[in-house]
């Protein structure tokens, strides 16, 4: 009994040591600010998903957890439609950086613009920032980075732009900034 106790603390100090290391950071080189993960208290679109992904719910874009590549997984999916999804963070937060992880389908270049609007209410949005310049390899998941410096908000509203098949996502994240 005695030493199975000695090994307690040493286990205990590994995986806790393990598990500090595997966590998600938000470390940018350049980038002194600290980051935290923000949860997302509710998702809603305009256009609900389409295809096999109509099965699927928008929550899933706030699950954490990533899809696998290629088309059969767990990807939320608007073919041929451009949503409005819109994220409720529960309460102001300052956001530094937005996540989306995305899948290109038919090109490279599938997801050609991102619209972000924020609003403290939730009625009325402002417009933030439009981002493009998103080329990836077809066929694999990856992350767009919307860089936001530091914007208080409690709702945002994302608008994407594709050219060519439509959208793919598989989550989205919202990284507050510590203080």
């Amino acid at each position: 009994m005695k030493r199975n106790l000695f090994y307690l603390p040493v286990f205990l100090s590994v995986f806790f040591s393990c598990t500090l290391v595997l966590s998600q950071s938000r470390a940018r080189d350049g980038d002194s600010k600290k980051y935290r993960l923000s949860p997302i208290v509710k998702v809603s679109t305009s256009k609900n998903p389409t295809m096999d992904a109509g099965r699927l719910n928008v929550t899933l874009l706030m699950d954490g957890k990533l899809p696998e590549d290629g088309w059969r997984s767990t990807w939320t999916a608007w073919f041929k439609v451009n949503p409005v999804v819109t994220f409720d963070l529960g309460e102001e937060k300052r956001i530094g950086v937005i996540r989306i992880y995305f899948q290109a389908t038919d090109r490279a270049d599938e997801l050609a613009e991102i619209k972000v609007e924020v609003s403290k209410d939730g009625k009325q949005f402002l417009d933030f920032n439009e981002y493009d310049g998103f080329i990836t390899e077809k066929g694999k998941g990856v992350w767009a980075e919307l860089d936001l410096r530091a914007v208080n908000a409690r709702y945002f509203r994302i608008s994407p732009q594709f050219q060519g098949w439509g959208h793919l996502w598989g989550e989205v994240e919202f990284w507050e900034i510590a203080n």
